[in-house]
């Protein structure tokens, strides 16, 4: 199993990433998943939802990387987030009008696969929690 501090660290990494580039490309990145930004409001809400909340969730997965007391917390913040996103992705697959296009279908393996390791890191930390 990778450990708790590893899958924060990775964790913490990709959503800074991903934090960066709708913080200083919010157009390109707009263009990505298909939403137009026409106005300088438009670009500064999409950077500060989509930049911002990222930037500062990855900065407090590493705060909890560094520290043995937040892993599990740190992992189950991880865990929630990406399962919500995942599911309101997959319902909205599943209510769609049309098809998606690739990005969505690779935000959604990410999302499934960061849910899946970040459950799991956590379930194997509780084992060993609770181990005699």
């Amino acid at each position: 199993m990778i450990p708790p501090r590893v899958v924060l660290l990775i964790g913490g990494l990709a959503f800074i990433g991903f934090g960066l580039a709708f913080t200083l490309w919010p157009l390109p990145m707009g263009r990505v998943i298909e939403i137009p930004l026409p106005t300088p409001t438009a670009r500064i809400d999409f950077a500060a939802t989509y930049g911002g909340f990222e930037l500062g969730f990855g900065v407090f997965l590493l705060v909890c990387a560094r520290r043995a007391a937040w892993h599990a917390p740190g992992l189950w913040a991880m865990a929630s987030a990406l399962a919500g996103f995942a599911i309101v992705r997959s319902l909205g697959l599943i209510v769609a009008a049309g098809p998606a296009t690739r990005p969505i279908f690779v935000a959604l393996a990410l999302e499934v696969a960061g849910f899946a390791v970040s459950a799991l890191t956590l379930r194997q930390l509780r084992r060993v929690a609770s181990a005699p």
